[in-house]
């Protein structure tokens, strides 16, 4: 079961999924993952759904997505997942500069300083020392104000105390907002988010994939490829598809566009491209603003990280695949997609600078409706159910 709730004492908490056995659910920045007192995590959670049992943790500062068992015979089951490593966490950070290497694994031996709550990588072996390992990517670096910042992914092999800060910040790139560790960058909280979540179920054994958005706030606000997306969409009479074909200069593209788990509200999703026999993936999260207006963040992939992100896939929805024709026109491009389950119809869009900057579409198109508001024309909705409505009288 997905939902979105809001819990107790102020806070606004996103549940992302619960059954029986477990709830998913976003914990917010500056909230206790794992002590039971008033206003953690486990406290707000039973305020709705009763007893639950922490199996991992966040530390306080940071925000992201979090598994709690809600039996004891479950707590185990994860437990036992955690400690066989297969329940896999996925991060995203923002350093203040860049790693020497665009990706890599960072390996150190930690020391947690109880007294002072804060881990130190060591050199030599020492009583206490434990082994951290992390791979990272570079996703995207910008440059603000004359500062570097630079977006990576992380996954977690192990899981030691404070361990993406501290090995970061030991190569001098710390997460902007850390002060514990060294960044000279003000922000609200650490900038780290644990994105991605996948588990074994504790009953059926099937693997559980989950996500959520970065936050907006600075420094996530400051990388350009996360924009607004303001677009017009109308359903149109299937155009002429010989005079598409032969319209110069127009570019027709081949898309599959399969979309994974996510946050309620939210929309995950990766897309194969082949134009002209060359290919090209991407991976999008959009959220949306308005019935026009949505925040979207897109990032080229490799056929590895394509196929990896795959198996994420949302099993309610179907992959979409559609022929997307670009034409210029007035100093906009016009998109019209044309899907293989509509022989009568297609979608055309056009994207505008504001929402209420009127579109004009070449004469060859025929309007039967806008549906800039209509959820059953976004695709992502598409992929679950196809409206067939009789447009015979619109034709």
């Amino acid at each position: 079961m997905r939902c979105r709730e809001m819990t107790g004492k102020g806070i606004a908490m996103e549940i992302l999924y619960r059954d029986k056995e477990i709830v998913v659910a976003i914990k917010p920045s500056g909230v206790l993952s794992e002590d039971a007192g008033e206003g953690s995590m486990p406290a707000l959670l039973a305020q709705e759904l009763g007893k639950v049992f922490p199996v991992h943790r966040l530390d306080r500062v940071v925000g992201g997505v979090m598994v709690y068992a809600r039996t004891k015979a479950a707590a185990a089951a994860l437990s036992l997942a955690v400690s066989e490593r297969k329940l896999k966490k996925e991060y995203v950070a923002v350093l203040e500069g860049a790693p020497h290497a665009p990706a890599g694994e960072l390996r150190d031996l930690l020391f947690k300083d109880a007294r002072q709550n804060k881990s130190f990588v060591v050199d030599t072996p020492r009583r206490g020392a434990r082994e951290a390992v992390l791979t990272y990517r570079t996703v995207d670096t910008v440059e603000v104000g004359g500062k570097i910042f630079t977006r990576v992914a992380v996954l977690l092999e192990t899981g030691r105390s404070h361990q993406i800060r501290v090995q970061f910040a030991s190569r001098a790139t710390p997460l902007v907002g850390d002060g514990k560790y060294g960044s000279r960058t003000k922000a609200g909280a650490p900038a780290l988010f644990a994105a991605g979540l996948s588990f074994p179920h504790p009953k059926t054994g099937k693997m559980l994939s989950f996500c959520a958005p970065t936050p907006t706030d600075f420094p996530w606000s400051v990388f350009a490829s996360q924009k607004y997306e303001i677009e017009h969409k109308y359903l149109i009479a299937m155009p002429d598809r010989a005079l598409l074909d032969s319209l110069l200069p127009c570019r027709k593209l081949s898309i599959t566009q399969t979309y994974l788990r996510c946050a309620s509200g939210d929309t995950h999703r990766v897309r194969r491209v082949c134009e002209n026999g060359n290919v090209t993936f991407f991976e999008t999260r959009k959220r949306r603003v308005s019935a026009l207006r949505a925040v979207e963040e897109e990032r080229t992939l490799t056929l590895e990280e394509y196929n990896g992100l795959l198996t994420l896939q949302d099993q309610t929805r179907v992959p979409i695949e559609k022929l997307r024709y670009q034409v210029p026109y007035e100093g906009r491009t016009v998109e019209i997609d044309v899907y293989p389950f509509w022989q009568d119809r297609a979608i055309a869009e056009v994207e505008v600078e504001s929402e209420g900057e009127t579109v004009a579409l070449p004469p060859f198109i025929k309007v039967l409706a806008e549906v800039s508001g209509d959820k059953r024309y976004k695709n992502v909705n598409l992929a679950r159910s196809v409206p067939n409505d009789d447009i015979s009288h619109l034709v």
